[in-house]
């Protein structure tokens, strides 16, 4: 039987599940709650142990006095259990309809088949097509199963799995070049750390300027500060890296000296050495333009500058990177790679399953919009995940049809604007 559950033994069920997320939490849904959604924290109970659960948020629509609902990255549930799945529907739907629901939408946080890091389905792998099959023939409509950007959240992900894996083992799946860049980027004054709640004035700016980059909504204090005040201490993170301009002009003033005494303490006279005699000019040339840059930037700057960040929520068994970036003036320092490998050595320090860089397109053609991101996660290992994406249970065929498109703005994960009321 279909139960309201309370908010801490959902919360209990949930963040152990294997589909566990920050969306299927109470927490989540009494955020959702300040922009006008109604949630229910729903479940079933069998000799009083919870074996099914979800979020379940709706929202009126503005003319009919009827309602959507939606059960974000839900259910929580075992798909492949097809009496359970088919019997925890139908009561979800009873009760929808009760609320004068006209169809529910899920998104399950479930992987459709088992992906390499380059997108290729993976011989022996998972296959859920079962599940998309026991949906199917128990009523919902599968409409989100395609590149389209449009859907209510991203179908195509990029995580790193932790499990098994010693940092070390972790680094060496990275490519030759990023393992290069965030040793370099340690030598030469790049520094990460998470930034309190009393400097979220200077995330909110990074924020600004990503939102206007990539033309997303705003993402303002009020959101974040909604955010702090509901979810516990801990789980939600600003990861930002630093330039520290100093330390980066000692180093290179280090390098330059060195290159220098190695120049001048050879002869170049035999024709044989004119190349190298010439790569070692390049050298130096090269370290006397970062050192210039370097000192503009010490007087222009100061000695910390901040470079970007990445907002993060950790719940149940992964660290998410929902969504951040470098500041444009940067962007040539490479201080990203910094950032994702102190959280991934972060995440594994702290015990979690997976580092999820989270949305690509799915596209692997190189032309594209989004190829660009999905090449540069790439670099640090992890595979592809391909969700089974958005499914529509239809109660009121006539109102679908008509309101179908008009799904509510579901504000907070990819394009976010969170007005103070």
């Amino acid at each position: 039987m279909l139960v309201e559950l309370k908010k801490a033994e959902f919360d209990a069920f949930a963040e152990k599940h294997s589909q566990s997320n920050f969306q299927q939490s109470s927490y989540w849904a009494k955020f959702m709650e300040q922009d006008e959604w109604h949630s229910y924290l729903l479940g079933y109970q069998e000799k009083n142990e919870i074996i099914a659960a979800t979020v379940l948020l709706s929202k009126d629509t503005p003319f009919f006095k009827k309602r959507y609902f939606y059960a974000p990255r839900g259910f929580l549930i075992d798909y492949k259990n097809e009496a359970l799945l088919t019997a925890f529907t139908k009561d979800i739907i009873d009760f929808i309809q009760q609320k004068k629901g006209i169809y529910l939408k899920i998104d399950p946080y479930l992987p459709w088949y088992d992906r390499d890091k380059d997108g290729n389905l993976q011989e022996g792998g998972q296959d859920n097509t079962q599940v998309v099959e026991f949906l199917e023939k128990i009523g919902f409509s599968h409409v989100g199963n395609d590149f389209k950007r449009d859907m209510v959240q991203p179908r195509w992900l990029y995580r790193i799995d932790l499990r098994g894996k010693t940092i070390e083992e972790l680094e060496s799946e990275m490519s030759d070049k990023t393992r290069q860049i965030k040793n370099r980027n340690a030598r030469e004054g790049i520094h990460f750390r998470f930034l309190p709640k009393d400097e979220l004035a200077s995330f909110v700016t990074i924020m600004k300027e990503t939102s206007d980059k990539y033309h997303t909504l705003e993402y303002t204090s009020h959101f974040y500060d909604d955010l702090f005040a509901i979810f516990p201490k801990d789980t939600l993170k600003m990861a930002v890296v630093e330039l520290h301009t100093q330390e980066a002009i000692a180093t290179i003033e280090e390098q330059l000296t060195q290159a220098k005494e190695n120049y001048y303490s050879q002869a170049f006279e035999q024709e044989d050495k004119q190349e190298k005699k010439q790569e070692q000019e390049e050298t130096i040339l090269r370290l006397e333009e970062k050192l210039q840059a370097y000192q503009e930037t010490l007087q222009q700057h100061g000695d910390t500058v901040l470079l970007g960040g990445y907002f993060l929520v950790l719940y149940g068994k992964e660290i998410i990177a929902l969504h951040g970036g470098i500041l444009e003036e940067w962007k040539k320092l490479d201080a990203s790679i910094t950032l994702h490998d102190e959280v991934l050595k972060y995440a594994k320090e702290n015990h979690y399953d997976f580092y999820n860089l989270y949305e690509i397109s799915g596209n692997f053609d190189a032309k594209s919009p989004m190829y660009g991101s999905y090449l540069y996660k790439r670099n640090f290992g992890g595979k592809v995940i391909e969700l089974i994406g958005e499914f529509d249970y239809i109660i009121d065929a006539t109102l679908y049809r008509l309101l179908r498109r008009k799904f509510p703005a579901y504000y907070g994960i990819k394009t976010i604007r969170k007005e103070k009321l």
